[in-house]
């Protein structure tokens, strides 16, 4: 027997499914959709920052985004009181189902956790 014939057939076939957005709640969809425009806001924001400088719509978006996504997390403090990790794992869901899984998971991932980490220094400045 050729052993290239046994590693060809136990070498996993690359998936052409794309990636779906299923969150087993209303509230969890909320959630992972905010996100997943914050996110989208600021990948929007980098781009235009690398090519001419940032706009001012697109400055706006990021910053509703971002203040949407705050009134979310104290609406929802009850439901989800680890808010990030929910927020993490349905935002990246909706991420790449938005983009059809164009964008890969790790790309998605920075950008979700960078949306985070600014809901955090938000968060912290209004507790001040």
């Amino acid at each position: 027997m050729d052993p290239a014939l046994i590693v060809t057939a136990l070498a996993p076939v690359p998936s052409t499914a794309r990636p779906t957005f299923n969150p087993t709640s209303s509230l969890e969809r909320a959630v992972g959709e905010a996100v997943a425009v914050a996110a989208a806001a600021i990948g929007e924001a980098l781009g235009e920052f690398q090519d001419a400088g940032l706009t001012p719509r697109t400055r706006n978006q990021g910053g509703e985004a971002i203040a949407y996504l705050f009134k979310l997390k104290l609406f929802l403090a009850a439901d989800f009181p680890d808010f990030a990790a929910v927020a993490r794992e349905q935002g990246v869901a909706a991420l790449r189902a938005a983009t059809d899984g164009e964008v890969a998971p790790g790309t998605c991932a920075l950008l979700i956790d960078s949306v985070l980490d600014i809901l955090a220094q938000v968060v912290a400045a209004e507790l001040n």
